[in-house]
């Protein structure tokens, strides 16, 4: 069996380890977290082009639409020989082009608020990652500060202990009558 000296500071040195490993784990594991979240945000920078193109397509597909619609409303008020410039015909077509404005801009505003939200994942993401950059920062630095800790714990435990065993030696050479002096031992008259 070790004496105590001996595994106090063998206790000391893997306690010491323990914390450094434990902290180097923490700030890696907060580093991976940091670029998830960084791809996160990306992707997410990646959605506001597509749905910046979604929304541009489906404007585009609306206009169509009411293109033809005005198309067949013209080609019908001709068939029957009446013009589109005035009166009911007139009306037909000017509430369309009101409904097809209105249309529009409810496809661009629904557009707006999709990107919007995929910029503010984008930014959270990327406050997350700056987070978990410190965290990894953090976590060694308070590792180190730990393992600092840990050893001068167990520097004033060794030395109280090696205090101790030195006030036992000396009590038991006093009760032996063995009386160390300059490396030289001598006993009771001699």
């Amino acid at each position: 069996m070790c004496d105590p000296l001996t595994l106090t500071a063998a206790a000391a040195a893997t306690a010491a380890i323990g914390t450094g490993v434990g902290a180097v784990q923490a700030s890696s594991m907060a580093n991976y977290r940091a670029q998830v979240a960084d791809r996160n945000a990306a992707l997410e920078m990646q959605a506001v082009q597509t749905e910046q193109e979604n929304t541009r397509q489906a404007a585009l597909d609306h206009y169509r639409k009411v293109a033809q619609l005005k198309g067949q409303q013209i080609v019908g008020a001709a068939a029957n020989g009446v013009s589109v410039d005035f009166g009911t015909a007139a009306d037909t077509v000017a509430d369309t082009n009101m409904l097809a404005a209105e249309d529009a801009n409810r496809i661009y505003r629904q557009g707006f608020q999709a990107v919007r939200n995929h910029d503010i994942n984008a930014a959270n993401y990327g406050a997350e990652a700056s987070a978990s950059r410190s965290d990894a920062s953090g976590s060694l630095l308070k590792g180190a500060f730990d393992m600092g800790s840990t050893t001068l714990g167990a520097a004033t435990q060794y030395s109280k202990l090696k205090a101790g065993m030195n006030l036992t030696n000396s009590a038991r050479s006093a009760a032996s009558g063995i009386r160390v002096t300059n490396g030289v031992t001598s006993g009771w008259g001699f």
